[in-house]
Order: structure tokens, then C-alpha cells, then sequence
């Protein structure tokens, strides 16, 4: 199964990428998994709050994803 991570703001600092493709060994990865496996990978996320959306919607910590899922990463907004 393959998603595709879009970051934005701080996210893609730290990731020194705005997107990438994501490959994933198991049949069920849920949002809650694909944080933790981003933590390990970029472990400047830790300190970074930010919120996923599953396909441009805002999603919970344990939605199942699904092949060809675009996942984005969203650090807090700022208005003004």
C-alpha cells in the first residue's frame, strides 16, 4: 500500500521536503501508526503540534488508511 504525505509550514522544515510517497508493509496502518513511524523517522516532530488530514479532511488518531491516500501534515495557523 502506498500514501502520498504533503507537509507544510515547520513540518516540511523539519522534513526538508514538502512531499513524499510513503510505502506501507502492513494491510492495516491507521493515522495514529503513520505519526508514530514519523516520529522515529524525523525526530524533530516530537516537539512540533500539528494535525493530519486524510484526503483534505481532518482526521482522527486511529482512521485506517487505504492505498493511494493523500495524507497531509498541518502545523498549527497563525492569522492576522
Amino acid at each position: 500500500m502506498t500514501i502520498t504525505l504533503k507537509y507544510f509550514g515547520l513540518i516540511a522544515d523539519i522534513t526538508n521536503k514538502k512531499e513524499e510517497i510513503y510505502s506501507l508493509t502492513e494491510s492495516v496502518f491507521t493515522t495514529e501508526d503513520l505519526v508514530n513511524d514519523l516520529h522515529l523517522k524525523y525526530t524533530n516532530l516530537n516537539e512540533t503540534p500539528f494535525v493530519i488530514a486524510v484526503n483534505k479532511t481532518i482526521a482522527t488518531s486511529d482512521l485506517k488508511l487505504n492505498n493511494n491516500d493523500i495524507i497531509a501534515l498541518l502545523p498549527p495557523f497563525a492569522g492576522g
